[in-house]
């Protein structure tokens, strides 16, 4: 590189601090995990999106360059996409792998919404690989990335239960930016930046938010409690409160997941609902992002009760097969705007399988009647969780659900 040549973004270090600079300006990420509704990203006063693999990487660059907005670029490294059968210890694989995404680095590396490169997520051991000889590939792709653009810095991604130590800023010489996946954890990551054998260069939470789903308190049959709306959203603001205070090696962060996730529940983590509707937790980030406070507040579910006189006990609920029950929730609105519910029973998902998801068995419900609704619950026993949505018309919604288990009688 020409000693005059000044990249177009990199992570300098000023004063013991590490800022990123696009175009030579300081660059604070206010970014959204997801490639979902991106016009809204630009709207609400984000300024970069997450991807975590090269799909839709056209369209997806065009968009954001369209509104204003950059990208890391995320590149998949040892997982599906390797092939299961694909062995870290094989040198001559790796070296295989290695080349076959050269062209796609090769192919965006000038595109001008570019931010940075992902170079994996959360990359576990698909090849019979340990920790160290994992962290070694993904050095090794960083390293090639970096010989073909010495332009953008490179990221990788690590959950938050990842190990840190001395040896890591050694095998991952050639990772620029390290990311933290970091939800009810968030406020304990400083000590894996800044600890004795802590990272101590530039980082990022590469995703952020509520309570992960594996984080969260279960029933007695290991079904994850999920947070109100109300909670989730004073677990992120609590989450932005701790980002803030860090002004020396934070460089910004990524919001997850910025529009309709399946994971958990089809409303663990999404901002928005299938149909493009906006939760309380996406209009905290808009208040974050912007300062400004939201025209129209969403509404708040703040509790789900079934009727169910055999029963006591509010955590648990255990359910007759093939019985009618009643279920009544607990909703108001900021605005006193009147609100419209949507019930459903959906089957309990297995959180770790990406294509498990459960759709409503629109045949259990009854009768419907507003806050409350008549369900008749599976003939077979098994785990299932009933769901209310309340609407508002404005454009924003609240849900909550509950896990219940049916017995057969």
């Amino acid at each position: 590189m020409p000693e005059n040549h000044q990249p177009t973004v990199e992570v300098r270090y000023e004063n013991g601090r590490a800022v990123l600079y696009r175009h030579g300006s300081p660059y604070y990420i206010k970014g959204a995990a997801g490639t979902e509704h991106m016009d809204k990203v630009a709207a609400f006063g984000g300024n970069s999106i997450r991807t975590w693999d090269l799909e839709d990487a056209d369209s997806i660059l065009d968009k954001a360059h369209e509104l204003g907005l950059t990208v890391t670029l995320g590149i998949e490294i040892g997982r599906p996409l390797w092939g299961n059968d694909f062995a870290y210890w094989k040198t001559w694989e790796v070296a295989k792998k290695v080349e076959e995404i050269r062209p796609f680095v090769e192919k965006y590396k000038d595109h001008p919404a570019l931010l940075m490169w992902g170079v994996g997520n959360e990359v576990k051991g698909y090849g019979g690989g340990t920790r160290l000889e994992v962290y070694y590939i993904t050095n090794q792709v960083a390293k090639m990335v970096k010989e073909v653009d010495p332009n953008h810095p490179t990221m990788t991604a690590l959950n938050h239960s990842s190990k840190i130590d001395f040896l890591t800023p050694t095998i991952l010489s050639n990772i620029d930016i390290l990311g933290f996946n970091a939800f009810r954890d968030l406020n304990r990551m400083s000590g894996k930046v800044y600890g004795e054998d802590g990272w101590k260069k530039a980082y990022i939470f590469s995703e952020w938010g509520t309570w992960g789903h594996w984080q969260a308190p279960e029933t007695e049959w290991g079904a994850p409690k999920e947070l109100k709306d109300a909670e989730k959203r004073h677990a992120m603001e609590q989450n932005w409160n701790t980002m803030l205070q860090d002004s020396s090696l934070l460089l910004g962060a990524y919001a997850f997941y910025w529009g309709y996730k399946h994971e958990g529940t089809q409303t663990w983590f999404s901002f928005f609902s299938e149909e493009g509707l906006q939760t309380p937790s996406l209009q905290f980030l808009k208040e974050a992002w912007s300062g400004k406070t939201v025209e129209n507040s969403a509404p708040n579910v703040s509790e789900i009760s079934i009727e169910n006189p055999k029963s006591f006990v509010r955590d648990n609920f255990y359910l007759e097969s093939d019985k009618i029950y009643t279920a009544s929730a607990l909703a108001e609105d900021p605005e006193a705007d009147s609100l419209e519910f949507i019930w459903e029973i959906r089957d309990e998902e297995n959180y770790f399988l990406d294509k498990n998801y459960s759709n409503p068995i629109d045949s259990l419900i009854v009768v419907s009647n507003g806050p409350k609704v008549q369900f008749k619950t599976p003939k077979d026993e098994g785990p299932f969780r009933v769901f209310v949505y309340a609407l508002d018309g404005r454009g924003n919604f609240s849900s909550y659900n509950i896990p219940f288990y049916v017995i057969k009688r």
